[in-house]
């Protein structure tokens, strides 16, 4: 059954990002590969990656970092909060393909991820188990 944009919870995909980006996450198109579990329209999947991105950025539970490339060994940038949507709305940023973008916990995320994720537990173990 083809789900869609509403029928995710987004407070368990909010939490699947920050783990993404605890395990070292080898660029942003990646979290659109995480609601691969789910049967969503493509666009939909944008859409909560776009939101879910966006709001951990403001949030200061991550930081938006720019690498030379895949291997993450060359940092370039760590991008300000002001060039976020300009990034966001140019869909080259989001394939792995020259410079990568890639998102990294900040202590605040770490601390959020600790308080947040005993609440969740059985429901992300679930969801992950669903990769």
């Amino acid at each position: 059954m083809t789900k869609k944009f509403e029928d995710i919870d987004l407070k368990i995909e909010k939490l699947v990002f920050l783990l993404n980006a605890e395990e070292g996450n080898p660029g942003i198109y990646e979290l659109t590969w995480e609601l691969g579990s789910f049967d969503l329209a493509i666009e939909d999947k944008y859409k909560i990656a776009r939101i879910i991105l966006t709001e951990i950025l403001q949030e200061d539970l991550v930081i938006l970092e720019k690498y030379k490339d895949l291997t993450l060994n060359e940092r370039v940038e760590i991008i300000n909060k002001k060039e976020i949507d300009n990034l966001l709305n140019n869909p080259v940023s989001w394939y792995p393909c020259n410079e990568i973008l890639s998102i990294s916990l900040t202590d605040k995320g770490i601390e959020y991820l600790n308080i947040e994720m005993p609440k969740y537990r059985d429901r992300i173990s679930e969801r992950l188990d669903n990769r």
